[in-house]
């Protein structure tokens, strides 16, 4: 079982925070705006009670798989792209399930962010690469380990179904 959602604020060690949480019926998130009002989207993917974390090349961080919209995107075709990219996960259906809202430093922005989730049934093979250094699967029960983001880490809770298996 997922334990309760902290409070929000939460920041991280940057000073970004989190400051709101909304879930979303699939296909909201479509009509949320232009990519200025939501610039990225992230993704919470599920297997056997855990949730996939990255370990991103440039923050030095765990934190989910995602990023930016590139020009023309929609949310969730960014967050295919950038699952893919990340990870090598391709072909799978993604239900759109939140928004998030951020209060980002360096530059000072404020940010909503598309999260999509996936529950895979099989282990999927990942791939290391340029971006994603490595993988963990972490279980959102569990206490938030050393250099991942409790920013991501707190909507991985948020998002992630209890295990039924």
């Amino acid at each position: 079982m997922n334990p309760s959602p902290r409070p929000l604020p939460i920041r991280d060690r940057a000073g970004n925070a989190l400051v709101g949480f909304r879930t979303v019926v699939d296909g909201e998130l479509e009509s949320l705006g232009d990519r200025d009002v939501v610039p990225a989207a992230l993704v919470v993917v599920e297997y056997a009670g855990a949730v996939l974390m990255v370990f991103d090349a440039w923050r030095r961080e765990w934190e989910l798989p995602g990023g930016g919209r590139e020009p023309g995107e929609t949310t969730r075709q960014t967050a295919v792209r950038e699952l893919r990219e990340e990870t090598g996960i391709g072909e799978v259906a993604l239900d759109g399930v939140a928004v998030a809202e951020f209060d980002l430093v360096a530059p000072d922005r404020h940010e909503l962010l598309a999260i999509y989730r996936v529950r895979l049934r099989a282990a999927p093979r990942l791939l290391v690469n340029d971006e994603a250094l490595d993988f963990l699967w972490w279980p959102p029960a569990d206490p938030v380990v050393d250099g991942m983001s409790p920013l991501d880490a707190e909507i991985a809770r948020r998002v992630a179904r209890p295990s039924t298996a």
